[in-house]
């Protein structure tokens, strides 16, 4: 028997341990290459060399966009994910229909890029006109999630504000929804033609929207409620006050912030009792608020001549953040971007807008006892501030020139459009500015690429996106001086729905 034989049981021995040697090898190289391969580490193929990579994520609204790096098909669509060698790249997005997208950048070792935004705009957009005007609506708004847009039709002889009211989700149908509501007519004061209202802000809720009435002889603050309008009311008569400012206290209607410019006070009121809380603040310049007991604002209150300070107030405590030269706008604004709060402060007169990152961390350490700002954007004579609706990135803007600080990479960005703007941009969404260049709505990337003329508009602000962003809203203008609301569809091709293509 072979079992018995001691040369063949030997030999059995033998190659039993060669094959755990063997087996031992595979796993121990199999396991230095998952290894090396986790870290970024890759084998070129051609030479032989070995190389570290890093990955490439690639998104685009719409998707099944064709992604070329370097100019090379890589015949895969968004999204993807890509491993790709270290060094620098141009990425293009390309889809029938829609006009191209690009980007250059640089991958490096063990590094991760993400660029899962890309906005593709229709070569020919199709559109359709929802409504016509005597004249170019004086106020269109539009609530947080993008889903009813106020137009303001009035005419000449009107006792009270008429609103056109669009549901954007329903712009696919044959017949959008459209309906009619009024502020009213006991809630404005001298209400006639001259009247001039402006959005101020909405609340989150989506239905209360703080407007202010500018007439002749003064103005007027008033919270109107688009889905029950009798429920609206004027901020100055309820309270028997004719503030300078007024600001939603948590984005809601049941508390607001009144402040007095001639008294330099803020204080808060209750909407339900109709009445003010005890002063909060004194010596305030300008204010901003955020959340439920965050309060960001300019004081003079002991600062030498020519100069002011920023301070936060939080949960009733007061901090520094820095001081600067006084101007005649104050640029201020928080936010919260994974889990760290963000200040940014200056002035049309600071050499820079200062920005912190949980700066009362800084200020209650004993060791440091002060804020320190983690960067500063550098854009003289700046009148406007606002962070991205993903709170990503910081925008400033004097004119025609941006600084933008983006808190996620810690990079910043400074350039000069060559578009003549009619009246400033705004974010468009996270990563996008829209505004209105000679007539045409601009869309423009966070850094100033990817510039496009969408469509023709008569509004400074380009226009409105519907929720889904399939959809912009906009004015234009025709011959004998009226006006049409009109749909610009932002599908092409096979995205489009059947009734379209």
């Amino acid at each position: 028997m072979d079992f018995l034989d001691p040369k063949k049981k030997r030999a059995y021995h033998i190659r039993l341990i060669v094959g755990y040697i063997l087996v031992a090898i595979v796993i121990g190289l199999g396991t230095v290459i998952i290894v090396y391969g986790a870290s970024g580490y890759g084998i070129n193929t051609k030479t032989g060399q070995i190389v570290q990579n890093g990955l490439l994520f690639v998104d685009s609204q719409p998707g099944g966009a064709e992604i070329f790096l370097n100019g090379k098909d890589r015949n895969t669509t968004t999204s993807a994910r890509l491993v790709l060698p270290s060094g620098d790249y141009k990425l293009d997005l390309k889809k029938d229909g829609y006009r191209p997208w690009g980007r250059s950048f640089t991958l490096n070792e063990q590094s991760i890029a993400r660029y899962v935004y890309p906005f593709l705009f229709p070569v020919k957009p199709l559109t359709a006109n929802l409504k016509a005007y005597e004249s170019p609506p004086v106020l269109i708004t539009q609530s947080p999630d993008r889903r009813w847009l106020l137009v303001e039709n009035n005419a000449a002889s009107a006792k009270t504000v008429v609103f056109d009211q669009v549901d954007t989700t329903t712009l696919d149908q044959t017949t959008p929804d459209e309906t009619s509501v009024s502020i009213p007519e006991d809630l404005l004061s001298n209400y006639s033609s001259g009247s001039v209202l402006s959005e101020v802000e909405w609340s989150t809720d989506n239905n209360n929207v703080l407007l202010k009435h500018n007439y002749d002889g003064g103005s007027e603050f008033i919270v109107f409620n688009r889905a029950h309008p009798d429920q609206s009311f004027n901020v100055n008569s309820l309270l028997g006050i004719n503030p300078s400012q007024v600001s939603l206290f948590d984005k809601k209607v049941d508390q607001l912030y009144i402040y007095d410019q001639a008294e330099g006070t803020l204080q808060l009121a209750d909407i339900s009792q109709k009445k003010l809380e005890p002063v909060l603040l004194r010596h305030v310049l300008a204010f901003k608020p955020y959340a439920k007991n965050i309060i960001t604002y300019i004081s003079d209150d002991g600062e030498p001549a020519g100069l002011v300070k920023a301070e936060i107030r939080d949960n009733g405590k007061n901090y520094k953040l820095n001081e600067f030269s006084a101007g005649s706008t104050y640029l201020i604004d928080a936010a919260q971007f994974q889990s760290d709060f963000y200040y940014a402060v200056g002035s049309d007169t600071s050499s820079s807008i200062y920005i912190y990152k949980n700066p009362e961390d800084n200020i209650r350490d004993p060791s440091i006892g002060k804020a320190i700002p983690t960067t500063g954007l550098h854009d003289p004579g700046a009148i406007k501030l606002k962070f991205s609706e993903n709170t990503r990135f910081i925008g400033v803007e004097n004119g025609q020139v941006f600084a933008v600080y983006d808190l996620e990479t810690q990079s910043s960005y400074q350039y000069q459009l060559s578009n003549q703007l009619a009246a400033g941009a705004d974010w468009m969404d996270g990563h996008r500015f829209i505004g209105q260049s000679d007539g045409n709505v601009l869309v423009m990337d966070y850094d100033g690429t990817n510039k496009q003329l969408v469509a023709p508009t008569t509004l400074s602000e380009g226009g409105f996106f519907s929720r889904d962003y399939k959809h912009l809203l906009t004015v234009t203008s025709a011959s004998d001086g009226s006006a049409v609301l009109q749909d610009v569809d932002m599908r092409a091709g096979a995205d489009l729905p059947k009734g379209k293509q």
